[in-house]
Order: C-alpha cells, then sequence, then structure tokens
C-alpha cells in the first residue's frame, strides 16, 4: 500500500458531532468521480481510569474512507489502516468495518451521492454516513442513499491491475 497524498492522513481534521456529545468523525477522500467507501468504528486503546473503572468520557469515532487506490472494501480499509497505523498507535485499536458502498464526488458541483453496497461488509450505517456526511461537507448537496447494487470497479489505477 501507498500513500497517494500523506497531508491526507497528518493533516486530517476531526469533526466534532454537534447532537451527540462525543462523537467525532474523520473523512479522508483520495479521490474524485465514482469509489468505493467503507465507515470504520475507532475504539479507544483506553477505556478505564488507573481504577479500573470504565471512563466516563469516551470518545466514539467514525470514519468514512475512500480512495482510487483500491478495488475493493476490504482494500479501502487496508487503505487506511496501513496508512494510519503510526497516527493511531496506542491511541486507537484496529478499525471495525461497519460496512460501505460506492460514491461519486463532483467538487465543480459540491455534490457528494452515495449508494450502492459491500459484498463483503454489508450495508454501511446510514445514519452514521448521513452525520458524516453532513458535518464534514456542509455545503455540498448530498444525496445519500444505500441500494442494492454492488459493483465491480476495478480500475487501471487500482493496485494489482
Amino acid at each position: 500500500m501507498t500513500v497517494i497524498n500523506k497531508e491526507l492522513f497528518i493533516n486530517k481534521k476531526v469533526y466534532q458531532d454537534n447532537k451527540i456529545e462525543n462523537q467525532t468523525y474523520e473523512c479522508v477522500i483520495d479521490h474524485i468521480g465514482d469509489e468505493k467507501y467503507v465507515i470504520l468504528e475507532l475504539t479507544p486503546y483506553v477505556t478505564t481510569d488507573s481504577e479500573g473503572k470504565p471512563l466516563k468520557y469516551l470518545e466514539k469515532r467514525y470514519v468514512l474512507a475512500s480512495t482510487d487506490t483500491e478495488a475493493y472494501h476490504s482494500g479501502q480499509k487496508q487503505w487506511y489502516v496501513e496508512n494510519t497505523k503510526e497516527l493511531h498507535k496506542k491511541k486507537w485499536r484496529s478499525p471495525e468495518c461497519l460496512g460501505g458502498g460506492i460514491m461519486t464526488i463532483d467538487q465543480n458541483n459540491k455534490s457528494i451521492k452515495t449508494f450502492g453496497t459491500s459484498y463483503g461488509y454489508g450495508d454501511p450505517p446510514i445514519e452514521i454516513l448521513k452525520s458524516i456526511l453532513n458535518t464534514v461537507y456542509p455545503n455540498y448537496n448530498l444525496d445519500i442513499t444505500i441500494t442494492s447494487e454492488v459493483r465491480e470497479l476495478v480500475k487501471p489505477k487500482h493496485n494489482g491491475y
């Protein structure tokens, strides 16, 4: 796995949910046009205080990750994991994939459309998907849906193809 744009990970912004306390979002997208995406849930390494009691304010982090270098949803997840390994060391456990789909980004018209599902991971949680995109892209026209479409999106620039 290679990092196309290292700045995506070093300078990524974490967004606070305005409605849900201690819930944050990351959105790491490295493409324009059609590509697969995954929704990941990060769990903190430390979940208890020094006395072994559960921490009162545990941060919940959800990530939307999408790159044009990977053909499959498993590759999308692996791309994120590999490129954040050092940044997340001893802070976040390896993420769990909650589902995925396909997204189309049109930066010129400020629009994002999601559709489809992941054959391997299933449907993404639509409320989390909506929260991430509405929080990160408040000025974009968003068309957020999940359909039964499973698409083979192998392109010449995908790793291994």
